[in-house]
């Protein structure tokens, strides 16, 4: 790369994050403006009325726009065809947006039936003119960009999602509750052709059409079952707009991920199914065992101990002179990665020759009481033992903070009440404190749980699960990515999931507790 090029690159962030700063604080500006400032009346009144959602959206796309001409030729990911693709979807977009508040303004004085049956309708002509175009993208010279796969996918959405936006605007005149009913049918009909449409037409290519169709099945039973709750009255309209985006995205990115996960713990390397056999190896191999018993070590230990310690902490340092600085030398490894807690551990575990001088202070210490240096790392269990004192080391911080906090929620008119009464501090303590304290012992327990069960970085870093010290995360990675075997990491994944879901429910369980006794 030439040194224009680079300051061509340079220029090009720069400018394309000045544009995105820009258009940023005119929406927080936009956004920041007081509701209850009165409208004027008449034709500007008219305009004003439903602006504020739509230049929202208008300046999400636009944002969308400049973060792929940002990315083009910074990563490699980003093609000319797909900057072209977000840049032609931003402008449409926009297009639509424009449209949709014109025609609201002239369907005004109509009845909403009435609304909803033209707009339903212009969305599904809409639909259909993107899979027309499409179709004739190879003979249009500035649609060169449409690859065969985005074609495919117009064709394959289109068609449904235009059939279901014209019965639903049919039936705009039927009664409420008839009209929830079939609109979600609808859409769930639309997303069961999608997927209908996309296994036969993958009967006459030789390649697979992907799994695709149905990320995007997922996503047009979400928007139905979103619009089915929204359609409950007039107030529950409004959420619709921020629901349908975040539905869609936790569709593609959380649930169809996890479904496919799923089903890929019962399949071999080769995609076949195999029933039961990854769970069978997971409980009968001696590597596998020996995994799940870390898993389950960890779990017990570093919760109970971080809490302990950290509670022990707070307590000790409340209301004492330089409890911030103590605050602050203990919470210090949280704001540490665990990839740098696992390197400055890695000295602190290092191992030399008995002839040698050691560098670690771990063994530095066991050669000034007489003994011989170890290699921690290496010998089991105690190489286990090391890489959770790693994870205690970082989560003590965080235990101390919340449980700190709440010990300061405490009303002290309780404590004097208990010192009066005669129990000393142990009893005031045991009795008054800690059950002040128990939603935030629940949370910090919990919530460390669940850290600790994913906890990948330290053992990949320190060990890379040799030498006994393999995790379920680490595992999961090692037979997936390394080994060639994706369904027993997705098997591992899935009792992964399984094992953080109770901690999951108690922690709801609990707060909801908590909430009714408030």
């Amino acid at each position: 790369m030439t040194t224009m090029d680079l300051l061509g690159k340079l220029l090009q962030g720069v400018v394309g994050l000045a544009a995105f700063g820009v258009v940023m604080a005119l929406l927080l500006a936009f956004l920041d403006r007081p509701e209850d400032k009165p409208r004027p009346e008449g034709w500007r009144g008219a305009i004003m009325q439903g602006l504020r959602p739509r230049l929202i959206i208008i300046g999400v796309l636009v944002l969308l726009a400049l973060l792929g001409r940002l990315l083009y030729g910074t990563v490699s990911w980003m093609t000319q065809g797909l900057t072209n693709a977000l840049i032609i979807f931003a402008v449409a977009g926009i297009a639509l947006v424009v449209l949709q508040w014109l025609l609201d303004r002239l369907l005004q004085p109509a009845s909403p039936p009435v609304r909803s049956a033209v707009l339903r309708t212009i969305g599904a002509v809409a639909a259909i003119a993107v899979a027309i175009v499409a179709s004739m993208a190879e003979s249009i010279e500035a649609l060169e960009w449409v690859t065969p796969a985005l074609t495919l996918a117009a064709n394959i959405v289109g068609w449904p999602v235009a059939a279901v936006l014209l019965v639903t605007a049919a039936l705009a005149f039927a009664p409420h509750r008839i009209r929830r009913q079939v609109r979600l049918l609808a859409w769930l009909l639309a997303a069961v052709a999608v997927v209908v449409i996309a296994l036969v037409l993958e009967q006459g290519r030789e390649q697979p059409i992907g799994v695709w169709p149905w990320a995007g099945a997922l996503a047009l039973s979400v928007v139905g079952l979103l619009g089915y709750l929204a359609d409950r009255d007039e107030d529950s309209k409004p959420m619709l707009v921020f629901l349908v985006p975040a539905g869609v995205l936790l569709t593609v990115g959380l649930i169809y991920p996890a479904l496919r996960t799923t089903l890929l713990a019962f399949t071999d390397r080769t995609g076949a199914f195999i029933g039961l056999d990854n769970f069978v190896w997971m409980f009968t191999q001696r590597e596998a065992l020996i995994t799940l018993g870390n898993t389950i070590a960890w779990v017990i230990l570093v919760p109970l101990l971080s809490t302990a310690v950290g509670l022990a902490y707070a307590v000790f340092i409340d209301k004492s002179r330089g409890e911030r600085v103590y605050k602050m030398l203990v919470f210090m490894p949280m704001a540490i990665s665990f990839v740098g807690a696992s390197i400055i551990w890695n000295f602190m575990y290092a191992y030399r020759g008995p002839a040698q001088d050691q560098i670690g202070l771990v063994n530095q210490l066991i050669v000034l009481v007489g003994g011989e240096p170890q290699q921690i790392l290496q010998n089991s269990p105690w190489n286990t033992l090391a890489l959770i004192i790693v994870m205690i080391w970082i989560q003590t911080g965080f235990a101390m903070v919340v449980l700190s906090a709440a010990i300061k929620g405490v009303p002290t008119e309780q404590l004097e009440a208990a010192e009066i009464d005669g129990a000393n501090p142990w009893q005031r303590f045991r009795n008054v404190t800690v059950p002040g304290i128990r939603t935030s012992i629940v949370v910090v327990v919990t919530t460390i749980s669940i850290a600790t069960l994913k906890v990948f970085d330290i053992v990949r870093t320190m060990t890379a699960g040799n030498f006994d010290t393999s995790v379920v995360a680490n595992e999961m990675y090692t037979q997936a990515f390394r080994s060639g075997e994706p369904g027993r990491g997705a098997a591992l994944a899935l009792i992964l999931f399984i094992m953080v879901l109770p901690i999951v429910v108690y922690n709801i369980r609990v707060l909801n507790q908590q909430k009714a006794i408030r």
